[in-house]
């Protein structure tokens, strides 16, 4: 079984189809109760006991933290993203949803700084977080998205089955703001704020070679459309039958 950690806006909404289509037991804990790194939304050991009962192939969604003591030492999947173009993009989606109103809203807002470190550590301490990811057996880019699909087939041993798709992408928006909007006042006060995001990306992607030895092509499976129809009605009753009916009790 593998364990996948989404970090928000790090590609996990097209990466968690690819799951799907390739495992069909894999479960995606989508529901939340809170926003963000809310500690509890964390998925709880009873929870986790209950999502055995259905032999899962891989449990993944925003709740899978690292720092939970009663996950087993299974294969550990994560995607990093360059830490400001992460902290961008949240603010973008949360600023078209109504979480936020202003872009100096969002930069004054602690909440949001060093998202990545916070998600997998539970407290904004790179020492800790940099325990955790030594600990993982995948450590995807974002920003190199097909290599890392080519190289997590490696790493699984297994030929994913679906197609690349990037959702949830705002860029093409012409109301998108983009980093290089920001006074320089604020560029400094979002590289502050994510100081502790960015080591950990220079430590585990910047310094790390590996993705080098890829194609940018991803080389996948494609799917059949009686494979996605029949994954949708799976996707569908796991999600209705098996995951709400734990997580929302």
């Amino acid at each position: 079984m593998f364990l996948f950690t989404h970090i928000e806006k790090c590609a996990g909404t097209s990466f968690n189809e690819i799951l799907s289509l390739t495992y069909p037991r894999y479960l995606h804990i989508t529901k939340n109760k809170y926003g963000g790194n809310e500690k509890r939304n964390d998925l709880t050991a009873i929870q986790y006991k209950k999502l055995l009962r259905y032999c899962p192939s891989g449990i993944g969604g925003h709740s899978i933290r690292p720092y939970l003591d009663f996950l087993p030492k299974s294969k550990r999947i994560i995607f990093l993203r360059s830490p400001l173009e992460r902290y961008i993009s949240q603010y973008n989606h949360l600023k078209d949803t109504g979480w936020v109103n202003s872009i100096d809203e969002f930069i004054n807002n602690d909440f949001y700084n060093d998202f990545m470190v916070k998600k997998i550590a539970g407290v904004n301490e790179y020492i800790l977080a940099k325990e955790f990811l030594d600990n993982f057996d995948f450590i995807g880019n974002t920003d190199e998205y097909n290599k890392s699909l080519n190289y997590l087939q490696d790493v699984l041993d297994k030929k994913l089955i679906g197609k690349v798709q990037h959702k949830n992408q705002r860029k093409n928006n012409e109301n998108y703001f983009k980093y290089s909007n920001l006074s320089n006042a604020q560029k400094l006060k979002a590289e502050e704020n994510n100081k502790n995001d960015i080591k950990i990306y220079e430590e585990y992607i910047l310094k790390n070679s590996i993705l080098q030895n890829y194609s940018e092509t991803a080389i996948l499976k494609a799917p059949s459309s009686f494979r996605i129809k029949i994954i949708k009605n799976i996707d569908k009753f796991k999600k209705e039958k098996i995951i709400n009916s734990i997580r929302l009790i």
